[in-house]
């Protein structure tokens, strides 16, 4: 792979990144979303000549990435939210789960930044039950931060959260399932 800034350290498969590289390039200036900051963060950077913008909480992340503009960094602490709180929240009826979820604000300045052509769901960190888990940045990313067409790409879908969370919010939309690693899923917004 030829990508730029790429590099052993990321965990996010190949051809994933591929499949994103590929979609961002058939969209002209495409602002591009990054729920979690790591090791890949400079390569969405300037993938999208720096028209990619960052949600994280933990201050390692974000101190390891000092070559992205601070303002393309939104710092949003996951309180009251775990991965176990999310899987017993979509046990609840429909109108019960939306109504808590809307409690959790979205951070003012993400909602004016968006929509985005292409949102990539790898944060927070979801591999427990205590960890914050993903089911935010999903139900965000289909409420607020797309729009038609939009690419969502959500990984680690092989998890019980992440999964059940597509079920529950993008019945209506284009979904394709990856079996790379821990599960990758894109998914168009109709």
């Amino acid at each position: 792979m030829s990508i730029l800034y790429y590099n052993r350290n990321i965990q996010m498969d190949k051809k994933v990144i591929e499949d994103i590289y590929n979609t961002l390039k058939t969209i002209k200036n495409p602002k591009l979303l990054v729920f979690g900051l790591g090791y890949d963060s400079k390569m969405w950077y300037y993938m999208t000549n720096k028209n990619t913008f960052f949600i994280e909480h933990n201050d390692d992340y974000i101190n390891l990435n000092k070559d992205i503009d601070r303002e393309h960094i939104i710092k949003y602490e996951y309180n009251n939210i775990s991965v176990e709180k999310s899987i017993d929240l979509l046990k609840k009826d429909k109108d019960f789960y939306i109504n808590e979820l809307k409690k959790y604000k979205i951070p003012e300045k993400l909602n004016e930044l968006g929509p985005f052509d292409v949102i990539i769901v790898d944060g927070p960190t979801g591999y427990n039950e205590k960890c914050p888990g993903r089911l935010l940045p999903i139900y965000w990313a289909k409420t607020f931060l797309s729009k038609k067409e939009s690419a969502i790409y959500v990984d680690d879908t092989n998890r019980k959260l992440e999964s059940q969370s597509i079920q529950k919010f993008f019945k209506d939309d284009y979904i394709r399932f990856s079996n790379v690693r821990d599960g990758c899923t894109k998914i168009i917004i109709k």
